[in-house]
């Protein structure tokens, strides 16, 4: 058995029976891989301390980022790279964009996706934490991440028809399913009714900041939904569709970049207690130059998709 599996058989313990020398356990099974959950569990962050004056992300703000992590086919040995984000959806199932996991022209020829990380928060840290306070030493620590191998992609079948910027939309099966807990939990999924116009956005991942590196921590901004015509000027040759995308904008210089391919584009919805976030797109492509007005990012537009999502989910 994998570490991984250990873990998640670990957080399925659920009572305890026996005598004190010799204990014996129940483990509490899973719901069925295949259910999309409701808004009573999905789309809400635990309630998390505030930071004075912080800027990034708290722990575990956004419970459903997943880092995906891939193999490098020609030295095995070296340590897998994380290149990706996606979203849990279900106790089973991941979100992401294709061309993260399928083999073209926008995914590296020697990587290949093997795992996947829920629960990160700093990867350059083995036990992520954070300052209560900006003037206190107490910490705020967060359980240790979880590491899932994937056991199957699924990705849409136009993709591969068009030409690698459409349909940009895929799924991942995991090994073992996952025990939801206050650093893991799945984002909702809505259906085509939702209106996305006049919505502001939010997005969050690893990927590269305006120091050109990518960030070890989490990070997130806001972002807004603009007019198709700008995407349409800035890409010209890649047939920018209204009805698959969603073209976006930054706000004040902030937006994805390198890395966050496939994670989420995050809406809220409801007031108050009833507050959840839902999953409007997935980070699909943009400029090398991130963060400039003339160079919007393209996403695919999640709720056109739900009935195929449903469809390629299994217990």
């Amino acid at each position: 058995m994998t570490k991984a599996k250990s873990d998640i058989m670990e957080h399925r313990k659920c009572a305890e029976y026996g005598s004190p020398w010799s204990p014996q356990f129940y483990y509490c099974c899973p719901e069925p891989g295949n259910k999309l959950p409701n808004n009573r569990t999905c789309g809400h962050s635990p309630a998390v301390y505030r930071i004075m004056g912080g800027t990034t992300v708290e722990l575990n703000m956004f419970p459903w980022m997943a880092l995906l992590l891939y193999r490098n086919r020609i030295s095995w040995k070296e340590p897998l790279v994380g290149a990706c984000g996606g979203s849990l959806i279900t106790n089973r199932y991941v979100l992401t964009a294709a061309h993260c996991v399928v083999k073209g022209p926008l995914l590296p020829q020697d990587l290949v996706i093997q795992s996947v990380r829920l629960g990160e928060h700093d990867t350059s840290n083995v036990l992520d934490f954070q300052y209560l306070y900006s003037w206190s030493a107490k910490r705020r620590y967060a359980p240790p991440p979880v590491e899932i191998e994937v056991e199957e992609v699924i990705d849409h079948p136009g993709y591969s028809k068009s030409d690698f910027y459409h349909y940009d939309i895929a799924l991942l099966r995991l090994q073992m399913p996952v025990r939801y807990t206050p650093a893991i939990k799945p984002i909702c999924v809505l259906g085509r009714h939702i209106s996305l116009k006049n919505s502001k956005f939010k997005v969050a991942g690893w990927g590269k900041t305006e120091s050109g590196l990518s960030s070890t921590v989490l990070l997130e901004t806001t972002v807004k939904k603009i007019r198709s015509s700008f995407c349409k000027k800035a890409y010209p040759h890649l047939e920018f569709n209204s009805s698959l995308q969603i073209c976006v904008g930054p706000v004040n210089g902030s937006d994805t970049c390198d890395g966050d391919s496939g994670g989420p584009l995050m809406a809220t919805m409801g007031q108050s207690y009833e507050e959840f976030e839902y999953v409007a797109g997935i980070t699909s492509y943009g400029h090398q130059t991130c963060g400039r007005q003339e160079y919007p990012g393209v996403y695919t537009k999640a709720p056109l998709f739900f009935e195929w999502i449903k469809e390629n989910l299994k217990a």
